[in-house]
């Protein structure tokens, strides 16, 4: 290999400091998920996690949203009730939940026959089916960047599609645990059913994922109390499940699992040290091949989520190819992920293969690391993990090496994430006390209104910790609730609440911020925002002192008279950005 590192580019791309990556290293996850959009997701399964404060995802069959009485016309299951878009926009936005695709209208994708549609649907009649889907709940104001097939129907076809409009991939027939770095196009689950599955099994579940830095994906269908202990019938109880997520809280609160969505699982981040990782610019930007007649730019639709238009074909000859990414500034002792896209669509013997070449800070190759391949036809987020050698090495570059017959690929979105150091965005610190209300209306917190402004303890609060939260009721007269009192100097901070307006006739939930002196006298104010959408909603307000005598600041809430408003306030939140 040492010959062919050594004809790498010699092109440098400089270290970025700050990495930014979820799960970058091995942890204990745990992820609840619900196929089809039955309602009793949003009437059963939603209030059940809420209360321990978990969340989950929900895979909708958008061809069967809306369909609400029984029987149905729902391929998935007609006699269920589904929920309408109203519905699963609440689930989102009150519950926190992600929503996925679960296709257009359940058809298998890649099978025919039992449980499947007769005939076996076209390349392009599965691509409708992503397409469409995605479609459908953009025009319900839902970005879905997760899928799961039908009856966990898939082969190399779907997940090609499948890859072009979704970042992961949810299985079903895939049992078992995740292991990081994670396949992102080939999620494994758990398939909970009554009958085979008990609470004391789905707990032991978590606990290996605990034991072993593992992430767990249940899979539920049907929530109902008085499940069928056929395992066909896709049932689980709404008991059974309550013991389940009462048992996670505790290890969640313990601070040995996370429980996560399906899209914040998979391992992400910024920056990526890699230029041209999508292959807008084709093979540029320092990118480079020693055949340029078989390894040639792609523009047809070849690629993976989020631009799939473009990418690099690989295709075998005579005698190996290969493709040499930029040479990448990197550090000795840190730790990084490669991720790649790589769609083998078609191989007769040999492999695809990725191999690191590592030189000094002159340009001259210095040692180089075999680090994987792919030996079958498969679609896949190839991602594996690369350090330097040795204190030598100042710069790494990535060679894609085709080698073997009959061989064509697809590669895109060629990622280089650094691991080491990488850090989650450091919470500001929240300058405001008790802004989540879990000591009620206390920490200098206060309401000039008896009944009207009230400390909420009924579970009617923000997604992650929804028990204590503030009642908004307009009365006969305008009714106030005031933060403490904020040291603040001149400059810009950023101001954020949870706000649900459950029902409201006229008026407003209007949010102000009054201003004080250094010896605590009021001096001005600023009116920031009038609320009055029904539904829930994420305040964001930002301030700056309207002088240089301003030396604190207190946000006021206030409800109209008259107004007919119900409404609840959780986690406000203050911070200088």
């Amino acid at each position: 290999m040492v010959a062919l590192g050594a004809m790498a580019s010699a092109m440098l791309t400089p270290a970025v400091a700050n990495a930014v990556v979820t799960n970058a290293a091995p942890s204990a996850l745990v992820s609840f998920t619900f196929d089809d959009g039955f309602r009793s997701s949003i009437t059963t399964a939603a209030p059940t996690l809420q209360k321990h404060g978990l969340t989950g995802t929900n895979y909708v069959v958008t061809d069967c949203v809306g369909k609400t009485t029984v029987p149905n016309s729902c391929r998935a299951d007609g006699s269920v009730p589904y929920m309408t878009w109203a519905q699963i926009r609440q689930l989102q936005t009150q519950y926190g939940w992600e929503i996925g695709s679960h296709g257009k209208d359940h058809q298998c994708l890649a099978s025919t026959g039992d449980v499947c549609q007769a005939n076996k649907l076209t390349p392009a009649q599965v691509d409708a089916q992503m397409a469409s889907s995605r479609a459908a709940l953009a025009a319900q104001g839902i970005t879905a960047t997760a899928f799961a097939p039908p009856y966990g129907d898939y082969d190399q076809t779907v997940l090609a599609k499948v890859a072009k409009y979704y970042s992961s991939m949810r299985g079903f027939a895939d049992e078992g645990v995740n292991l990081w770095p994670l396949s992102d196009y080939l999620v494994q689950n758990v398939a909970v059913e009554e009958g085979l599955d008990t609470v004391a099994s789905l707990k032991a579940k978590v606990d290996q994922a605990i034991a072993g830095k593992t992430w767990v994906v249940f899979t539920f269908h049907d929530i109902v109390p008085n499940p069928s202990s056929d395992p066909g019938d896709y049932e689980f109880g709404t008991a059974e499940l309550d013991q389940l997520a009462a048992y996670v809280k505790t290890k969640v609160a313990a601070g040995q699992i996370k429980n996560v969505n399906v899209s914040k699982g998979i391992v992400t981040g910024t920056p990526n040290k890699m230029p041209n990782a999508s292959f807008n610019a084709g093979i540029g930007e320092g990118w480079r091949t020693d055949a340029p007649t078989r390894i040639t730019p792609d523009a047809g639709g070849n690629g993976s989520y989020p631009d799939p238009t473009r990418s690099v074909k690989l295709v075998s000859g005579t005698a190996p190819t290969h493709l040499f990414s930029p040479q990448v500034a990197v550090t000795p002792g840190t730790n990084y992920l490669y991720k790649t896209f790589l769609n083998v669509s078609a191989l007769t013997s040999g492999e695809v293969a990725f191999y690191v070449d590592e030189y000094n800070a002159a340009g001259a190759w210095v040692s180089g690391q075999y680090r994987k391949r792919e030996n079958s036809r498969w679609v896949e987020a190839l991602n594996f993990t690369y350090t330097p050698s040795s204190t030598n090495v100042a710069k790494a570059s990535l060679q894609v090496i085709v080698a073997g017959t009959g061989i064509t690929a697809y590669l895109d979105n060629v990622e280089l994430l650094e691991l080491s150091g990488a850090t989650a965005p450091p919470p500001a610190a929240n300058l405001v006390a008790n802004g989540t209300f879990d000591a009620g209306l206390g920490g200098g917190w206060r309401s000039d209104s008896a009944t009207g402004v009230v400390a909420d303890s009924a579970g009617n609060g923000a997604p992650a910790n929804p028990v204590n939260s503030v009642k908004l009721q307009g009365s006969t007269t305008n009714g106030h609730l005031f933060s403490p009192q904020v040291n603040v100097t001149p400059g810009n901070y950023n101001i954020s609440a949870y706000l649900n307006i459950r029902t409201r006739t006229a008026g407003e939930v209007g949010w102000y911020i009054d201003e004080y002196d250094a010896n605590g006298n009021w001096i001005s104010g600023q009116w920031k925002l009038a609320s009055t959408t029904i539904g829930v909603s994420n305040v964001d307000l930002t301030y700056s002192p309207s002088t240089t005598n301003v030396a604190r600041a207190s946000v006021q809430v206030y409800v109209t008279s008259n107004s007919g408003v119900l409404a609840y306030v959780d986690d406000v939140r203050w911070w200088r950005p």
